[in-house]
This record gives structure tokens, C-alpha cells and sequence, in this order.
């Protein structure tokens, strides 16, 4: 027996129980959330043109993580959730970015991850949900207008 009375089967046994639960502390001393957990079953619920951007957050059970306004005045709203076990070991991503019309009302899922559910078909669509034209491609496009010249003059004004 120790001198404090911690180890009664020897010294081998007490430094394995020592290991063990030092194991076991940095094992979940390693874990981390980031994000919000959202119900990606209620995306099911989700009915193009008609679910507004209110429902969405109520519907998902928290607020996106981000939020992109766009210049055509849509948005884009980002849910997303991350587990990490012992510092991206071992991890579990949800991710889903949805495009709002300008009115606030859902259009489409732009990206999701690890998501299952889709949203329902529109009521008044007898051929199911038109889908929008994909968002814009991170390569650069020309653009005639944007292209030309531009030929001007400097102008000074005096300052006062």
C-alpha cells in the first residue's frame, strides 16, 4: 500500500490507472463546437417562393452563422454546425447556404453538406420547381459594356 492509500496493487497497477485517466482528460479536453446546431429536417418544410426568411430561421431553430446581402438586393443565409474531436482528428460538418429573393422569401439551397432533405415542390408548379439560374461563376466573364475604353480628361478643381 502507497502512503496515501491510492494504490493497493502495486506500482505498475497505479501508474496504469494514472495513464488511463490522463488519457481520458486530454481526450476530452480536445473537443470543440463551432457554429450553431440548426434542424436540417425542417428543410423539408421549405417551399420555394412562399417560406420567408423568418420561417427559415424559426423552422431551422437558430440563426445563420452568416449572411451575404447580394446587389440585386437577394441574399444568401449560411447555416452551419462543426464537431471536432482532438483538434480536426476526427470531425462532423453540416453546412447549408440557402438564396432569399429580394422580398425575404427562400429561392433555392445554393450548397449544402452533409444536409439530407430537400425542400417540397411549389403548390401552383404543375411541373415542379423551375430552378434559378446557378449562382456566378468565381471565373471571370467578359463584359462588353464594362470592357471599352474610356477616354477622358483630367479635371483639377481648386481647393479651398
Amino acid at each position: 500500500m502507497t502512503k496515501f492509500g491510492l494504490c493497493r496493487r502495486g506500482h505498475l497497477f497505479c501508474v496504469f490507472k494514472v495513464a488511463v485517466a490522463g488519457s481520458a482528460l486530454a481526450f476530452l479536453s480536445g473537443c470543440a463546437t463551432s457554429g450553431r446546431s440548426f434542424n436540417e429536417m425542417a428543410l423539408a418544410e421549405f417551399v420555394p417562393g412562399q417560406t420567408t426568411y423568418t420561417q427559415a430561421v424559426r423552422l431551422l431553430g437558430a440563426e445563420p452563422v452568416n449572411t451575404y446581402s447580394q446587389l440585386n438586393g437577394a441574399m444568401l443565409a449560411q447555416w452551419e454546425h462543426k464537431i471536432t474531436v482532438l483538434t480536426d482528428a476526427a470531425y462532423y460538418r453540416r453546412n447549408l447556404l440557402l438564396r432569399f429573393s429580394p422580398d425575404g422569401r427562400f429561392e433555392a439551397v445554393v450548397d449544402s453538406n452533409n444536409v439530407l432533405p430537400s425542400p417540397k415542390q411549389p403548390a401552383n408548379s404543375a411541373s415542379g420547381y423551375t430552378q434559378m439560374p446557378p449562382p456566378p461563376s468565381p471565373v471571370r466573364q467578359p463584359n462588353p459594356e464594362l470592357e471599352q475604353t474610356v477616354s477622358s480628361q483630367a479635371v483639377a478643381y481648386p481647393l479651398k
